[in-house]
């Protein structure tokens, strides 16, 4: 962590004062998010983080919306598995949310207690006030597709040609995700794990999360190595519930594909970190 930059100490200490935080003597920027602008300052009551929204950063697979964090963290208030809420604010900078600082330790992999953190979840109710992700393995292959659009690469040549056929699986009952669970987004703390960048929560098949968790592409963007064979089935062990993840296996080339797609797309649009990813996850 470092001290930010002085263009953002104004809307900084803008926002805490709407929001009647006061000012703390010194801001910190918190690395690692690729949506948004987030900084931590000590209070006397305790770290307090602020979030601020790049409207410009949503998009289909990952949306960046500050009014589904705000009430994803409103709905796991103390159950440890997200910050605690403390405000939003509008600012020049775009929406600021503000939580509680959760201090422990960022994991460079998918760990056991990523995945017993995520059936926890996957078991709360609560998520019906958000978006629905359509599950279907027709509908993995139109997003897949849908990165791919106007792309003439050989590589998105390649990934057309090569969408896996998988078996019918019965429909999952829909539940709650974090819908961005990767290494980055996880804190281990002395109470177990909590996940952090709550912006783009939804209703749907567990198998969602499961995917982005144990995605090889999500690892080596973050500077990762991918999970092994065995340590994903490890991890898929730890998660305690073998009709999600029997239902996982089979689909789970789909989703490998799909997200490649989001890779090719990503890299297409500047971000060069996911052309490599993307072949981590399928070549």
């Amino acid at each position: 962590m470092q001290r930010i930059d002085t263009e953002f100490t104004g809307p900084i200490q803008a926002a805490a004062a709407a929001l009647g935080l006061g000012v703390p003597p010194k801001w910190h920027a918190l690395h690692g998010g690729r949506s948004n602008h987030l900084f931590w300052g000590d209070f006397p009551d305790g770290k307090l983080v602020l979030k601020f929204f790049d409207d410009a950063r949503s998009n289909p697979l990952f949306p960046n919306t500050v009014r589904d964090e705000q009430n994803a963290l409103l709905a796991l208030t103390d159950t440890g598995l997200a910050p605690i809420f403390r405000g939003l604010t509008k600012t020049d900078f775009g929406d600021c949310i503000v939580y509680d600082f959760v201090d422990g330790t960022v994991p460079l992999q998918t760990s056991a207690q990523t995945m017993t953190a995520l059936a926890r979840l996957h078991s709360h109710g609560g998520a019906q006030i958000f978006r629905h992700i359509p599950s279907a393995p027709s509908d993995i292959r139109a997003q897949g597709m849908s990165f791919l659009e106007h792309d003439l690469s050989p590589r998105a040549v390649l990934l057309r040609a090569n969408v896996p056929e998988v078996s019918n699986v019965p429909a999952a009952v829909s539940c709650f995700l974090h819908g961005d669970p990767t290494p980055a987004n996880s804190v281990i703390t002395s109470q177990g794990l909590s996940f952090v960048d709550w912006q783009c929560p939804a209703l749907g098949d567990p198998i969602h999360d499961l995917a982005i968790a144990l995605s090889p592409a999500m690892h080596v963007v973050d500077g990762a190595d991918p999970l092994s064979d065995a340590q994903t089935d490890t991890l898929l062990a730890a998660y305690g519930n073998t009709e999600v993840t029997d239902r996982y296996r089979v689909l789970a080339p789909l989703y490998h594909w799909r997200m490649a797609c989001y890779c090719q797309w990503k890299a297409r649009n500047g971000e060069a970190a996911f052309a490599a990813a993307g072949l981590a996850e399928f070549s």
